[in-house]
């Protein structure tokens, strides 16, 4: 925005102010849309969070995601791990609202309350039935290793992490 201002003045003279008036606007609305977003990611994380009932660490470990060769993950790493993927689900509602499908798919029968995520990633491994919560939770790793450099993410096999979310993905669209 800054290059933006710096045009304004630029043409300043020659629009007698408006260009300083436009930018003074384009400002308002970029602030504006920023606080809104903000909002909505703070609306979805006071949802999301407690859901995991703050078992962050076994639900990142119950996701199964590949690690590399002689890299270990430690407790503290799996927690760090857990909370973004929260973050970042509770940041993108079409991720979020991905995600509470596959948790109503995996609560119990006959009740309304939704399958905590750990028991949810849990079963669908168990029944090799890997769905919506691993494949948010894939694209959520994803996107986090690759906009960011967080040491918690290092033992993560990036690679064959995203082999395993393409053939979630084609197999998510093969079943609706």
């Amino acid at each position: 925005m800054g290059i933006l201002f710096i045009v304004a003045l630029v043409f300043a003279w020659p629009t007698y102010g408006l260009s300083i008036i436009g930018w003074l606007v384009l400002m308002f609305f970029k602030s504006k849309n920023t606080a809104d977003k903000s909002a909505r990611g703070k609306e979805f994380v006071s949802v999301l969070e407690p859901m995991f009932h703050g078992r962050f660490a076994d639900f990142y470990k119950a996701l199964d995601v590949p690690l590399l060769d002689g890299f270990a993950l430690t407790e503290k790493d799996a927690h760090q791990c857990g909370r973004h993927v929260m973050n970042y689900l509770a940041q993108n509602p079409e991720e979020a609202a991905l995600f509470v499908r596959g948790l109503e798919k995996w609560r119990t029968k006959g009740t309304g309350i939704l399958s905590d995520p750990v028991t949810a990633a849990e079963t669908e491994k168990m029944y090799d039935a890997k769905g919506e919560i691993h494949l948010t939770a894939y694209r959520a790793i994803k996107a986090v290793m690759l906009n960011n450099s967080l040491k918690c993410f290092d033992a993560v096999n990036l690679a064959k992490l995203m082999e395993n979310e393409t053939l979630l993905t084609f197999q998510l669209a093969g079943r609706i």
